[in-house]
């Protein structure tokens, strides 16, 4: 608090007195007026004005004054109380601190320790070995999580490529007897709205991207469910997820490959929990190239 008001003095003292120079100057301009003005009663209210503004500046002045004596004050007083501050030092006259002889190998109470300071106990130390850690890792499925909210435009994560070995996520979820998913449109490109530009069955050579456009309903949240490619009878892609969207409506999802899809015969099968037999089938063809 000191420090502070220490250092904000000089700076209100400085202002205090610019303030009253300032005023100073405007009183002698009334003054002047008081004088020179051609009417009289301008002349008067020039000269009463002057004095006031005069007085005002004589006190910002006086006060301006009693700032910068208490700023040097204060200034002396803090470094006295600084330089009389005691500080701690060590002479040559200090006595070392008590020395603690060790205990004995034998166990036997110390007698030569300080009686003002307790015995030091003794520990037997304890060997830490140290023991190997055995971390065991096992392949777990990468599983995709789709979530929707109303209003709102699905999104999911890109999925890893396919690997058929690979065991689907577990779920308890039991599917609903009446759920259904069904593709309803494919096409290789998706407008503003979420929606096909141009579905069809046949594609270009070179495609990268097929997106299955599909409808829903009765499904539960967190069930199993999968969606595979297949070429010329082959699973190439594709994986086991667990629900994320609502319980009806519509998505979309996609099949993609940077390299563009080879010419061939494609099939998407969707599955709904552990039951091998797909709940929906579509196909595409990807032309040979001209």
């Amino acid at each position: 608090m000191s420090d502070s008001l220490q250092n904000s003095l000089p700076i209100v003292s400085g202002a205090v007195f610019g303030l009253a120079l300032l005023l100073f100057l405007v009183s002698l301009r009334l003054f002047r007026r008081s004088r020179t003005d051609t009417y009289w009663r301008r002349r008067r209210d020039a000269g009463q004005r002057g004095w006031r503004v005069f007085l005002v500046a004589v006190v910002l002045f006086v006060f301006s004054g009693i700032s910068c004596t208490a700023t040097v004050v204060m200034a002396v007083f803090f470094s006295d109380s600084d330089e009389a501050t005691p500080s701690a030092s060590v002479t040559e006259n200090d006595e070392p601190p008590p020395s603690i002889t060790p205990a004995p190998e034998n166990g036997e109470p110390n007698t030569n320790v300080s009686p003002d300071i307790p015995p030091t106990p003794s520990f037997t130390p304890v060997e830490l070995r140290e023991s190997p850690v055995v971390i065991e890792t096992t392949s777990t499925p990468v599983i995709l999580i789709v979530t929707s909210t109303p209003g709102a435009t699905p999104t999911e994560t890109p999925f890893p490529t396919f690997t058929p070995h690979i065991a689907p996520p577990e779920s308890s979820v039991t599917p609903n007897p009446g759920a259904e998913i069904r593709i309803t449109a494919l096409d290789d490109q998706i407008s503003d709205d979420m929606l096909p530009v141009n579905p069809r069955g046949t594609f270009a050579p070179g495609t990268t991207r097929i997106y299955l456009f599909v409808e829903f309903s009765n499904m539960t949240q967190g069930v199993l469910w999968k969606r595979i490619l297949y070429r010329e009878g082959e699973p190439i892609d594709g994986g086991a997820y667990l629900w994320g969207l609502e319980t009806d409506g519509t998505g979309y999802f996609f099949f993609g490959n940077t390299d563009g899809f080879p010419p061939g015969n494609y099939e998407i099968r969707l599955f709904l929990g552990e039951s091998a037999t797909p709940i929906n089938i579509a196909d595409f063809t990807i032309a040979e190239p001209s």
